[in-house]
């Protein structure tokens, strides 16, 4: 790291390439669901409500499946996009575990999908409190904010984006452990970015070395 102290340093993870998310490996749906919000509840501050939602897929190369349909429609309601409010989680991860294993194409894709996302604000784990500096102004500037996006069909995978304001050091050295230790996945010391300012008034983004730091 250099002296000077970026604006923000990001975390985007995983890149399409590696299939747009971390894996979590044999965890069970219900188990990822509770580890996710087992993180929320620790490091961070909540900017409005969890989001919920079923989507059916058409999955190539895979016949559909109307028998899974018809009981999604039957728990939850009919469309492509079926909206849940926080009370209907319980039972969607029942239903998850009742089509499990769902059929899937030869690239493992399956027509069910269930996701939780989350905004919200990171918080210091020497104070409690939100770190300062992270609004809105902050997030449309770099393009990132604190977001987990929790998928669940037969595996379950997280999308993971962090935006730590002003993150000298000394906030990484002791941010980055600590939102590890309570992560259910391990991060990828490739994804993190440091954004300072150009001579333009813009920022520019550069790989950032944590190592020793998660």
């Amino acid at each position: 790291m250099t002296d000077a102290v970026p604006t923000a340093v990001t975390y985007d993870g995983l890149p399409v390439s590696s299939g747009g998310a971390h894996s979590l490996g044999r965890m069970t749906r219900r188990a990822a669901h509770e580890a996710t919000t087992s993180f929320l509840r620790t490091c961070t501050e909540p900017m409005g409500r969890m989001e919920y939602s079923f989507t059916v897929h058409d999955v190539p190369e895979l016949k559909p499946a109307p028998h899974l349909e018809r009981e999604l429609e039957h728990r939850f309601g009919r469309g492509r996009i079926v909206v849940l409010d926080e009370d209907e989680v319980p039972e969607a991860l029942n239903y998850l575990e009742d089509i499990h294993p769902q059929p899937t194409n030869q690239w493992d894709m399956a027509p069910i999908w269930f996701r939780a996302t989350a905004k919200s604000r990171l918080l210091d784990p020497e104070t409690g409190e939100p770190l300062p500096g992270q609004n809105d102004q902050l997030f449309h500037r770099v393009g990132y904010n604190n977001e987990l996006r929790l998928m669940l069909d037969n595996r379950a995978r997280l999308g993971i984006t962090f935006c730590i304001p002003d993150a000298d050091a000394q906030v990484l050295s002791r941010m980055l452990p600590w939102l590890q230790q309570h992560l259910p996945c391990k991060l990828s010391p490739r994804q993190w970015r440091s954004w300072t300012p150009t001579k333009s008034g813009t920022l520019s983004a550069r790989v950032l070395d944590v190592s020793g730091l998660t």
